[in-house]
């Protein structure tokens, strides 16, 4: 019976070790980062985030800046696109900023000029379907499936706050943006997350 035991707890284990070595679907970094530090523009740049558009946001209520570009990995031959908006401070990011940005994310994410608070940048926002249609109407609209069909997938499933700075991480569901979110966030906060 001893010995049984033994094998059991041993069995048991290894298999907590074994499934531990998995990649989680939860990753460890809060969503919203409250933070005094004022990020730029040239924070993000410093790490490797490349421009490719200004955003106008004068209908962006109280930000300062907005911008679309990409950040790849170092190792990593994707591409990962983001939307970054920047307001005055962090209070402001919160009241100002995250309903709006909810907007832009996910499978319900307002991606047409007439339901959009905002229409600046949603050409970049969306992916296109293929197999005859985006999520919204039913096909597949998956990241970077660029098959004919609709462009009404959204190509970001989450954001993240970090202080007075909200980001916009593509990704094929909301766990994949997660984590490019937080690939480049753990650098701008100087914290690596495995």
């Amino acid at each position: 019976m001893r010995i049984t035991m033994s094998f059991i707890l041993f069995l048991l284990l290894t298999v907590l070790i074994a499934c531990g070595g998995e990649e989680s679907s939860e990753v460890p970094f809060a969503q919203i980062n409250q933070s005094e530090k004022i990020y730029t523009l040239e924070d993000v740049k410093s790490l490797g985030f490349k421009k490719g558009k200004t955003y106008k946001v004068k209908d962006l209520k109280d930000a300062e800046s907005a911008y679309f570009g990409f950040y790849k990995k170092p190792g990593s031959k994707d591409a990962i696109d983001y939307e970054l908006r920047f307001y005055p401070d962090h209070d402001i990011a919160i009241s100002s900023g995250l309903e709006i940005a909810k907007e832009r994310v996910g499978p319900y994410a307002k991606l047409k000029k007439d339901e959009a608070s905002w229409t600046e940048g949603l050409k970049d926002a969306r992916v296109c379907g293929g197999n005859g249609g985006g999520v919204n109407t039913g096909g597949v609209g998956a990241a970077g499936d660029h098959g004919a069909g609709s462009c009404s997938s959204p190509k970001y499933n989450e954001f993240f706050v970090i202080g007075n700075m909200i980001v916009l991480c593509q990704g094929e569901n909301e766990t994949e943006s997660r984590i490019h979110c937080v690939d480049l966030l753990s650098l701008i906060q100087g914290t690596k997350v495995e």
